[in-house]
């Protein structure tokens, strides 16, 4: 304490800025004292706990890598039963009676199947009229599955017309400032809603 007291207000600072310790700058010496104290009485009995705390902290590092070594052999062990599993599934999920299509109509793809129901770009005809889709590009029947180059050949989808209709209106508004054109337009785009009776090959 004696030490510190005849250090200078400067020699203070420095001392605990060495030691990390935030303090004001603009507090008293008094102050300054008391803080250095506290810092010392502080860092010295940490000194040894710290050394306790190493070897605690190894033992769980040693732990950390045991386990890390062995999670990676559970992963490869628990992989392979799910990778065997989906193999499986597909061929389970799929028969005959499930499989399916892939349709391009108005420039857009569909994934259909037996009994589904999907809106498309218009298409002309009456309500309960069938249709034929023949652009098919692929068809997925099982272990069967037949990928076109652009179209499979020979396979087709028959459909049925569900509904004519038109979506929800989009509104259109354009603006230039300053010059008086404002104009707000109106738009439904037409659909056609079909039931997917079959897939041919």
């Amino acid at each position: 304490m004696k030490e510190y007291e005849k250090m200078t207000v400067k020699e203070l600072i420095d001392e605990l800025t060495n030691l990390g310790v935030k303090f004001n700058k603009k507090s008293r010496k008094a102050e300054l004292i008391e803080l250095l104290q506290a810092a010392t009485k502080d860092a010295a009995p940490q000194a040894e706990p710290e050394a306790a705390d190493d070897t605690k902290a190894e033992k769980p590092k040693a732990e950390k890598k045991k386990k890390a070594a062995a999670e990676p052999a559970e992963k490869e062990k628990s992989a392979k039963p799910e990778a065997a599993a989906q193999k499986k599934k597909p061929g389970k999920a799929v028969s005959s009676d499930t499989g399916y299509a892939v349709v391009r109509t108005g420039g857009k793809q569909y994934q259909v199947s037996a009994g589904s129901l999907l809106r498309v770009e218009k298409i002309d005809g009456n309500v309960g009229d069938s249709i034929e889709l023949a652009d098919v590009l692929a068809v997925f029947d099982g272990d069967n599955t037949k990928i076109g180059q652009p179209t499979v050949e020979g396979a087709s989808v028959t459909a049925r017309i569900v509904e004519q209709g038109k979506a929800k209106k989009v509104i259109v508004f354009k603006k230039k400032r300053r010059k008086g054109y404002r104009v707000k337009r109106g738009h439904r785009q037409p659909y056609t809603a079909l039931e997917v009776g079959g897939i041919k090959l």
